[in-house]
């Protein structure tokens, strides 16, 4: 190998498939998640990988990581450890954030007024609002999304435009500052809803 983050990582992954380890089991992940500020269901490779500055970097994360955990598996159970990870995690949340939560709670509840407020112009906007869910089951959704961290993923330069990582969603979403407030680029959200209707 190279000694590269992704000939690492795999190389672990296969291991752990393979073997019976400390961290084969679905607690790792989630304690690498709740630890970074991620949805819980990402993977942990991911995870490292979206907050390394290079392939050393992230080589080192995994390291420390699976070490932290070990340590505290030993004197913690896993309540007790997941509570530690989201106790030290950065969790702190911008504007770009708190736009995109108010938008998924208006897109469960099919508020068109709220949706129109808070995304880009799209043409086919209207799949947004369409087929909301029943109340009771849009309560429930929007509760595990509030439970749930938002990740940022990416800023560009001018701090114009964030990427972010929600539950719920295949893919990461932008949300741009257009006049001095944050909307969401629902294109893909949009482009899923067409491909669903057109299944």
């Amino acid at each position: 190998m190279e000694g590269t983050f992704n000939e690492v990582s795999s190389f672990i992954q296969g291991y752990c498939s393979a073997k019976k380890t400390p961290i084969s089991g679905t607690e790792f992940n989630r304690f690498v998640c709740l630890k970074n500020s991620f949805p819980t269901n990402y993977i942990w490779t991911y995870v490292i990988k979206n907050c390394m500055k290079n392939d050393e970097d992230g080589i080192s994360n995994i390291k420390e990581t699976i070490l932290e955990f070990l340590e505290l598996s030993n004197r913690m159970n896993v309540e007790e450890l997941f509570q530690f990870a989201i106790d030290n995690a950065n969790t702190s949340e911008g504007e770009p954030e708190k736009v995109f939560r108010k938008f998924e709670n208006a897109l469960l509840l099919g508020n068109k007024k709220i949706i129109q407020s808070l995304i880009l112009d799209n043409d086919n906007a209207d799949l947004l609002w369409k087929g909301k869910y029943p109340d009771s089951v849009a309560e429930q959704l929007n509760e595990i999304s509030e439970n749930q961290p938002i990740k940022r993923i990416k800023e560009s330069e001018n701090g114009k435009s964030v990427e972010i990582i929600a539950t719920g969603f295949p893919f990461t979403i932008e949300l741009i500052l257009k006049n001095n407030e944050w909307k969401v680029n629902a294109d893909k959200i949009i482009k899923l809803r067409t491909e669903n209707n057109c299944a």
